[in-house]
């Protein structure tokens, strides 16, 4: 039996991406896949609107010249049919940010009878062992599961301490936002108390974790949506605090799985000064709304830390446009 027709008879997993001005990296996720995958699995890539026509007639004409007839092009809000192709590129109107972006892709993939679950994977995610088959038998295995992640490795496979964290603690982001930058603190990472792994030899087969990596994310289906996906009103940042706040209200547990990895090379579009301020501003905004929707804290206490974060943007803006001024 060819892959192709085993995937048109068993089609189990979803895998989401989330496309924006970037085919380059989608394209490489999607091949990492392909060269290593044996489970049955559908693909949904939304695109959020990038402003490149260019990049989405290059991504599509890879889509169709390497998935053929098993390849479909959606814009939103067209009709289509509920049972999805293997590959299906759904074209948003808008930018609407990581968790809308997200559930345009989901509610597809909800439609579809033949879906049971759920890999959300961002776009520069790279496979290096067949995942997929793991993560299912794994998932099925253990009692009052949320979500399950593998092991996220940098590009030299070394350990992404990202990969296991605790929830982010109100308290400890408004002292880091605060002090951040300044001569003191420089060669002290702030955020090593919110990892729950400092070195490879504590990895374990299965750990409880409390936030996933929101790059890699597997998920029953029906409970994704029991949980009503994304919440949509943020733009960026605290997803995974979101879905773990959701899912522990249900008595669900998000595990880490240290026997199977992948490769998180991360985003390369963040690196520039204006990039760097409008990501601050989705912090605040998305730390701030949840601080307020779901850890119930009052509204000073939020209020202090959006000046902390205020700070923390002025000074940085400071410092780029000095060294900047001054190497240049």
């Amino acid at each position: 039996m060819t892959k192709n027709a085993k995937m048109e008879i068993n089609l189990k997993t979803c895998i989401i991406i989330l496309n924006y001005n970037n085919v380059e990296d989608t394209i490489k996720c999607i091949d990492s896949i392909e060269r290593i995958n044996t489970a049955a699995i559908k693909y949904i890539v939304v695109d959020n609107n990038t402003p490149q026509k260019q990049k989405i007639e290059i991504l599509s004409e890879y889509l169709e010249q390497k998935f053929g007839v098993n390849y479909r092009l959606v814009h939103e809000g067209e009709e289509y049919d509920p049972i999805l192709p293997c590959i299906t590129l759904l074209l948003s109107s808008t930018n609407d940010g990581y968790a809308k972006g997200n559930n345009k892709g989901l509610l597809l993939a909800e439609n579809d009878p033949e879906v049971h679950n759920i890999l959300i994977l961002n776009n520069d995610i790279l496979f290096v062992e067949d995942i997929i088959p793991a993560l299912e038998k794994y998932y099925y295995s253990i009692p009052d599961i949320g979500i399950l992640s593998p092991m996220l490795c940098k590009n030299d496979l070394s350990l992404d301490l990202r990969c296991a964290r605790k929830n982010t603690n109100i308290y400890i982001e408004t002292i880091k936002k605060l002090l951040n930058y300044t001569l003191v603190v420089t060669k002290i990472d702030l955020n090593q108390n919110q990892y729950l792994i400092k070195k490879e030899n504590e990895v374990k087969e299965l750990m409880e974790i409390q936030l996933p990596s929101g790059s890699c994310m597997f998920i029953n289906k029906k409970l994704f949506a029991d949980i009503g996906f994304f919440d949509p009103n943020t733009f960026l940042y605290v997803e995974e605090n979101i879905l773990y706040k959701k899912l522990h209200r249900l008595g669900k547990k998000n595990f880490l799985c240290g026997k199977l990895k992948c490769i998180h090379l991360g985003g390369a579009s963040t690196q520039h000064l204006k990039s760097k301020i409008f990501l601050l501003k989705c912090e605040r905004d998305s730390f701030a709304y949840y601080w307020k929707e779901y850890e119930k804290h009052s509204w000073l206490l939020i209020l202090i830390y959006r000046y902390a974060l205020f700070q923390h943007r002025m000074l940085y803006t400071f410092i780029n446009k000095y060294i900047k001024k001054t190497f240049s």
